[in-house]
């Protein structure tokens, strides 16, 4: 068996899909009235998004601080099990939204995600720190680690690459302006290039889109939010892999920990095995997306036979097939000519 992963002609897409780049959308706070000025615009344009829960406050009128948002009410269960009939996303935003130190760590990382996963009855996956990245510490990170986060995230500005930290995603702010001293004005374009020329990924956050952004430098409006979805379908097309951050997680540490093996590669077939190292064991969808360089006579009738069973592929370009594959340790794919 050849392990020598470079000079297979099988490879892991960096993208589910073969996809060239990525947008996810998350809003803070996951206030009850996304569901009247944002979900109507994800519906329309079929991009998923993900909502940042603060624990206590489930069904509760905000009531934190000095926030703008206080007045406006969290949502509650049910309506957090609806977005995840959408399609949605749901991560932990912490306890209290209050700065965390080293005595408050099991209630803001491990309580508050129990608390989420009992009111949505679902697995919570991603950290999201509430209020900056003084909340990204190297305490809370490591709890993160220990508690099987598959990633977390905060504010710093940026386009993830396939090869990044997951642990330290970057987060653009989807807002009307910047805090000074730039005041940048809103962008429904803003890192689209970059992500494309990159190949990287775009995760937009702002809080709760109204007809007026509430406050200037942390949410935009609800035009202003329909005119960046319309953006980034209007500008990626059939380039963009649009979807939750949990699955694009899971699809990095799938790619990340899976281990190819030639089993056969002759003028009639050509066989693989995958199995996974030390994929971390909170990683429920565990699909791949392949491409095989392959004779040109097997691109006449593509396919791919999964343990045994056919499933369709697609031809990328003469002699290149693609194919997305649930995999899990030991799946084996081969490519041959139909005939065969």
């Amino acid at each position: 068996m050849n392990k020598d992963n470079e000079t297979m002609a099988l490879r892991i897409c960096d993208w589910k899909y073969g996809k060239d780049w990525v947008y996810s959308i998350t809003y803070d706070e996951a206030l009850a009235d996304l569901h009247r000025f944002a979900i109507p615009h994800h519906e329309e344009f079929g991009i998923p998004g993900h909502v940042e829960v603060v624990g206590q406050q489930i069904g509760e009128i905000r009531n934190i601080g000095t926030s703008s948002f206080n007045g406006y009410r969290h949502m509650n269960g049910a309506e957090l099990k609806d977005l995840l009939a959408r399609g949605w996303g749901v991560g932990n935003h912490g306890w209290s939204h209050h700065f965390i130190r080293p005595d408050m760590v099991d209630q803001e990382i491990r309580l508050s995600r129990d608390v989420i996963e009992q009111a949505i009855d679902a697995p919570v996956l991603l950290y999201c720190a509430p209020n900056g990245i003084e909340n990204m510490s190297d305490y809370v990170l490591d709890a993160c680690r220990q508690l099987g986060y598959l990633g977390t995230m905060s504010i710093t500005d940026g386009v993830n690459a396939a090869s990044d930290e997951l642990y330290y995603l970057n987060r653009t702010p989807l807002h009307e302006s910047y805090e000074e001293p730039f005041y940048s004005a809103y962008d429904p374009f803003r890192h689209i290039l970059l992500a494309q020329e990159a190949k990287g990924w775009i995760i937009d956050y702002c809080h709760c889109p109204l007809e007026q952004a509430v406050h200037p430098n942390k949410d935009c409006s609800e035009a202003q939010l329909r005119l960046r979805l319309q953006t980034i379908i209007a500008e990626g097309g059939d380039q963009v892999w649009c979807a939750v951050p949990e699955e694009v997680i899971s699809y990095h540490l799938c790619r990340r920990h899976a281990v190819v093996e030639t089993v056969a590669a002759t003028d009639l077939e050509q066989r693989y095995r995958i199995r996974y190292e030390a994929l971390p064991a909170r990683v429920e969808r565990r699909e791949l997306t392949f491409e095989v360089e392959v004779p040109a006579a097997w691109c006449n009738y593509p396919r791919v036979w999964v343990n045994g069973v056919p499933q369709s592929a697609s031809v990328v370009r003469p002699r290149l097939l693609r194919t997305t594959v649930a995999v899990e340790d030991g799946t084996e794919l081969q490519f041959r000519p139909l005939t065969s």
